[in-house]
């Protein structure tokens, strides 16, 4: 009995000695410099009764070598024990704690950024000493800015470095990748894969696409197809980002700088640009994660980013607006992955933020297909419908926690930067499976959503894409597309005026009105090859440029040979009846070589034909001799006391307007035996 009353007295004892403390104030985030928005509270109460403790000494400390300070409050008795010399801060400051057994100061963070603590220890009367501390964030919010906005500018520096650099290194092959796609999925789904793989822009592929489409060179389920293998290619940013090479970001600048710039030739000097462009994109890529560290433990910034890990709707909302408004789908990927390597967003937030960036990409497709035929919107639409519904079903079904894609992505990698990049890949690569089988489908509800036919072209109508200028290799696709209906519109022209030199019809008036499309044509083809110019061209399409511009100016020489043709029948008149036979039998001669070397030449432009232009070439060396045997033949005429002098003027006028025309498609047909590139003046 003695033993156990002497050990409830102990215990009542102990329990007396005993205080219980409480922080209130803690784990706050705040700027550089200023004041925390609530005071630092310490509550002391005894842990036997619950009571507070009054008067209860209160010792706040900063760390050494902190230049923050501590605030006394007016409400609390206190007195500073320690102060800086240089400063006049206190660093040491004792409090006492009123009735309600509290004791509070007001914390001025320090200059620099992370974590920061405020240690503290409570003595009591009777009681035996508490330590604690209170913990902050400190942020400088205008460095952070500054980093996120300045490491995001560098990543899409870099991006548009190595995708430009990648365009023109290969933009030749990726035409002829797209170009010789047949109707198989399965071929377009690899084409789209490679393409977008090794330019590193799905955005890239779909204004492609659309430019195909809107020409004619594809059809809407070859697009569809391409798609749906270029939404797999552009993951390998992502997965490249993955590997921890972020450290190789200078090498490769000052590597990638001076390969561009002793390069000895253009295609060296473009690889050079692309092993720039990705360490600048590595290098934008730390800047954004040295931004984000400090804000590794601020609790209001993880419960902000957290949202998106709760909210399918919000986090796919977020990376959809995000991928829109900086028009890269693989900057919103890094950026995921930064926030993700920070831990600041868990694996789901991640996932629906990724979603939302499959949605956001396709907005430079709608951009690209403004102004095109409804076939080239259908392509655009497809691509939207395509990541749309892919996100909603797995932002539904597949991203929550527990199934068998999110486990599939945790066991992948213990990396959460990897585990990002991986959920990107499995989810267009599965997103794809699913879709293959039902591109038709796809392309039914397509034609549904953009419902109606197309306005028939005009053959002068000039539809040049300014979406492809910046790819140059595609825009000189697009000006020779463009060249060749320019070509068979002036043939009709030349073929119009020959026709009413010989037989009066059609009207000259339908002449003249074709002859000044053709000047149209001209001039659109000229200013949209101007603005060309002001690329960053490679060789190849420097040298394609400007022969393509001495073809237009030799087609609008044609058309004007063709109001000449005009002038020359309204000179003849009724006339033509009586005029020598021989003459006018060399004027019918020389309209049936021009009708075929036209032929010729056409085709030789569109199918780059050598065999095509050289039976220009022949025929050019006929029509010179008819040339000259018209000559004899109206000297002759001359001298025969029933011809009329004007009239052989005329038709052997006629005749040599036929041979400078044979002389402006020879001009063509030697640039196509030329390779359609430029050779020099001499050429």
């Amino acid at each position: 009995m003695k033993a156990t009353l002497l050990l409830a007295c102990l215990m009542a004892a102990f329990c007396r000695a005993s205080t219980c403390v409480s922080l209130s104030g803690d784990l706050q985030t705040g700027n550089v410099g200023a004041a925390l928005h609530d005071p630092l509270v310490v509550t002391v109460q005894d842990s036997a009764t619950g009571l507070p403790v009054r008067d209860a000494q209160v010792y706040l400390s900063l760390p050494l070598g902190s230049d923050g300070g501590l605030l006394p409050m007016e409400d609390y008795a206190s007195a500073a024990l320690e102060t800086d010399s240089a400063t006049g801060k206190i660093l040491r400051l004792m409090v006492l704690t009123d009735e309600q057994g509290r004791a509070g100061t007001r914390l001025e963070l320090p200059s620099g950024m992370g974590d920061t603590e405020v240690s503290v220890q409570v003595l009591s009367r009777g009681g035996r000493p508490v330590s604690t501390r209170f913990s902050h964030v400190v942020l400088d919010i205008k460095v952070i800015s500054f980093q996120m906005i300045g490491g995001l500018a560098l990543f899409l520096l870099g991006m548009k470095m190595m995708s430009d650099g990648l365009q023109h290194a290969a933009g030749n092959r990726m035409k002829t990748i797209l170009g010789h796609i047949a109707g198989n999925r399965f071929s377009g789904l690899l084409a789209g894969v490679v393409v977008t793989g090794i330019i590193q822009s799905s955005s890239a592929t779909s204004v492609i696409l659309v430019s195909f489409v809107n020409a004619g060179l594809m059809s809407l389920q070859q697009a569809i197809g391409v798609i749906l293998g270029a939404n797999i290619g552009t993951t390998v940013t992502g997965q490249l980002i993955a590997f921890k090479i972020t450290e190789l970001a200078f090498p490769m600048v000052a590597l990638g700088f001076l390969w561009s710039i002793v390069g000895r030739s253009s295609a060296s000097r473009f690889w050079g640009r692309v092993l720039l462009g990705l360490g600048i994109l590595l290098l934008g890529m730390n800047t954004m994660k040295d931004g984000l560290d400090p804000l590794r433990n601020s609790e209001p910034v993880r419960n902000f980013f957290m949202a998106f890990s709760t909210s399918p709707f919000l986090g796919i909302l977020a990376g959809t607006i995000v991928t829109c408004v900086i028009q890269s789908s693989s900057a919103t990927v890094g950026l995921v992955m930064t926030l993700a390597g920070a831990g600041l967003i868990t694996l789901n937030g991640a996932v629906y933020l990724v979603l939302g960036d499959n949605i956001g990409t396709t907005i430079t497709a709608q951009l690209a297909a403004i102004g095109t035929n409804k076939a080239a919107r259908r392509a655009a639409m497809a691509h939207t419908m395509f990541n749309l519904i892919g996100a909603t079903y797995f932002g539904l079904l597949l991203a929550r926690p527990g199934s068998f894609y999110m486990r599939l992505v945790e066991s992948s990698s213990g990396e959460p930067m990897r585990q990002v990049a991986n959920a990107h890949s499995l989810f267009n690569i599965f997103n794809a499976i699913v879709f293959l089988p039902l591109v038709p489908l796809l392309a039914k509800l397509c034609e549904m959503l953009v419902p109606g036919t197309d306005r028939v072209q005009e053959e002068s109508e000039v539809n040049l894409n300014d979406h492809l200028l910046d790819k140059p290799a595609l825009a000189v696709g697009e000006i020779e597309r463009t060249v060749v209906r320019m070509a068979r519109y002036t043939g009709k022209c030349v073929k119009g005026a020959m026709g009413y030199f010989r037989t009066g019809k059609p009207r000259s008036s339908e002449i003249l009105s074709m002859e000044d499309r053709v000047d149209e044509m001209q001039s659109a083809i000229t200013v949209y090859a101007s603005r060309l110019f002001s690329q960053d061209l490679d060789k190849e399409v420097s040298l394609k440029l400007p022969v393509l511009l001495h073809t237009i100016n030799d087609l609008e020489r044609m058309s004007d040979q063709a109001v000449n043709m005009i002038e020359a029948r309204e000179r003849l008149g009724d006339g033509i009846q009586s005029s020598d036979p021989d003459l006018l039998d060399s004027a019918v001669k020389a309209i049936s070589i021009v009708e075929r070397m036209f032929t010729a030449a056409s085709e030789a432009l569109e199918k780059h034909d050598r065999t095509a232009a050289e039976s220009v070439l022949a025929m050019e060396a006929r029509l010179n001799a008819l040339d000259s045997d018209a000559r004899s033949l109206y000297t002759k005429a001359l001298c025969s006391p029933r011809e009329r002098g004007l009239n052989g003027l005329a038709i052997l006028d006629f005749v040599n307007y036929c041979e400078k025309v044979g002389d402006h498609l020879t001009n063509i047909a030697q640039s196509v035996i030329g390779g359609g590139i430029w050779h020099g003046d001499g050429d």
